[in-house]
């Protein structure tokens, strides 16, 4: 009788959460799934066309460029974003006089509206913006950061970089304070030298952290579209297309929610595989992982 209880009240618990995930993950995945493979634009009824869809996208020019992007957009992410991280984080491990401002002055990008921090950047970096005039004053006659296919898609990757670092870093600095201080002066009195304690001891011990940084930062820039929609729409010349930005466009730009659903059944299958990939690889990257 009480075991029965016992898993009545377990079952109880789990129903709502196990009901969110029908009704708003697993339902909506086997619609997005269901549509692909149909043509449907808004002016008519859905039309079942099989595998059509998907082999379009082998031929689909733009559709290889969005991923293109995508992997360079995600790469770029990811270098600058964890390198920046780990650099602040070591800093505000100092202990320094106005170290708290300096943590304060990090993070505080985070907590800003998306766009309202797009915006901002958009108004700085104006053809005749502060930004651009600054740069042609230095002597770059054709500064335009933005609107020049060879550097939007950096400027974007920096603008989302300082928007997002400081979370990144916050975690980094945890994971750095909870080291034991024992096992760095052992280090030390063994003769270790300070970039020795740092790669032999300090980074095997955050790997864990480091780990969790990876996979949410990278997920996090696959799933980037507002910043980029907001700055560049795209553009110029699909210099910041990403696989995001691009099924907007065939869904509510050009109304074709059969293909858009595709490219979201892409972007789905290419988050779960690197995501299956870099669990596999976690036992090899991480030490002391409990």
């Amino acid at each position: 009788m009480q075991r029965r209880q016992e898993a009545l009240a377990g079952f109880a618990f789990v129903l709502p959460y196990a009901l969110g995930m029908l009704l708003f993950i697993i339902l909506p995945l086997l619609t997005v799934l269901g549509i692909s493979l149909t043509s449907w634009s808004l002016l008519d009824t859905p039309k079942f066309v099989g595998g059509a869809n998907y082999l379009k996208l082998l031929s689909d020019r733009d559709f290889l460029g969005s991923l293109a992007v995508t992997g360079l957009f995600t790469l770029g992410i990811l270098i600058l974003n964890i390198t920046v991280a780990l650099a602040l984080a070591n800093l505000m491990n100092l202990r320094l006089r106005g170290i708290s401002a300096f943590r304060t002055l990090i993070f505080s990008p985070v907590v800003m509206p998306v766009v309202a921090w797009a915006l901002v950047w958009k108004f700085l970096l104006q053809p005749q913006g502060p930004v651009n005039t600054s740069l042609q004053g230095l002597g770059m006659t054709d500064a335009n950061l933005l609107l020049a296919p060879g550097t939007a898609l950096g400027t974007v990757i920096v603008i989302e970089v300082i928007k997002s670092v400081g979370l990144n870093a916050v975690i980094f600095l945890s994971a750095l304070q909870g080291v034991p201080g024992e096992i760095l002066e052992a280090a030390r009195l063994d003769g270790a030298t300070r970039w020795q304690v740092y790669r032999r001891v300090i980074l095997p011990l955050i790997s864990p952290t480091f780990f969790l940084v990876f996979v949410i930062t990278l997920i996090g820039a696959l799933k980037v579209f507002t910043p980029i929609w907001v700055l560049t729409g795209g553009g110029p010349s699909n210099a910041t297309t990403t696989l995001l930005v691009y099924m907007y466009k065939q869904g509510f730009g050009f109304f074709d929610f059969g293909y858009a659903s595709v490219i979201a059944a892409v972007l789905f299958v290419l988050i779960l595989a690197t995501t299956v990939l870099q669990w596999n690889l976690r036992r090899r990257l991480v030490f002391y992982e409990e």
